[in-house]
């Protein structure tokens, strides 16, 4: 039997989701595996996790409001390694760790697929203002990527074409922009992004030269972020 990695997902509030991930197979392809590392979007306080739990397939549980590919070097006791990924969506599910009744008459088939797709950029530090933003976007059926969808190691012309192929980018900038950021900036500009919007989170916080002449909206902090969905709707997809 194959190794696969399998997972399962529950709704707590609003579009808050926990979420656990495993590695399902054959008794003796279990028991070969030393442990797991997971690489999740850097946006996490801790985005790269180590385990070593046996009895639970490797699982990792965690907890999150937006879709985004997870990263597994599986590490066998043999010194050799395996490198797979997987794709968390974020629906009602089944799955060892608990089970979910799904509610009568409604299956993941029946929600209507997003029409559009948002670049979400951001600092760790912006964790909390990138997190508001995708949730609101969420709520509006837009899909939101960001740079948990680029493969560490990846050709950076790769990286920029996932983000000129976004309907919209959202860069949130509370401070000076790291390199990354700098990049996903200018390959959304040179990409031709058709809507770009940067969100300023705090009164002293200038707009980097290569969005000088692109919309720009400022927020006092956090908190406040969440209410800007609206205007990024409106002015990106004549909605809000």
């Amino acid at each position: 039997m194959t190794i696969q990695i399998k997972q399962q997902t529950v709704l707590k509030s609003k579009d808050w989701w926990e979420w656990s991930v495993w590695l399902d197979g054959g008794k003796k392809e279990l028991d070969a595996i030393d442990h797991v590392v997971y690489t999740l979007h850097p946006t996490f306080p801790n985005p790269v996790v180590p385990i070593s739990d046996r009895k639970t397939g490797f699982r990792l549980d965690s907890s999150g409001w937006g879709e985004f590919t997870i990263y597994l070097q599986i590490n066998y006791k043999d010194g050799s390694t395996t490198r797979r990924e997987h794709y968390l969506e974020l629906r009602n599910s089944e799955g060892p760790a608990s089970r979910t009744r799904k509610k009568p008459g409604v299956s993941a088939s029946q929600k209507e697929p997003p029409h559009h797709t948002v670049f979400v950029s951001g600092g760790i530090r912006d964790r909390d203002a990138v997190r508001a933003v995708g949730e609101a976007l969420v709520k509006q059926n837009i899909r939101v990527t960001g740079s948990q969808d680029v493969k560490p190691g990846e050709e950076w012309q790769k990286t920029s074409d996932k983000i000129a192929r976004a309907d919209a980018a959202v860069f949130v900038i509370s401070g000076q922009p790291n390199l990354s950021q700098k990049e996903e900036i200018k390959a959304a500009v040179q990409g031709g992004v058709r809507h770009i919007v940067s969100i300023l989170v705090g009164n002293d916080v200038e707009i980097p030269d290569a969005l000088r002449h692109i919309q720009a909206v400022r927020v006092a902090d956090s908190e406040s972020v969440e209410a800007m969905a609206g205007d990024i709707l409106k002015s990106s997809f004549g909605k809000a």
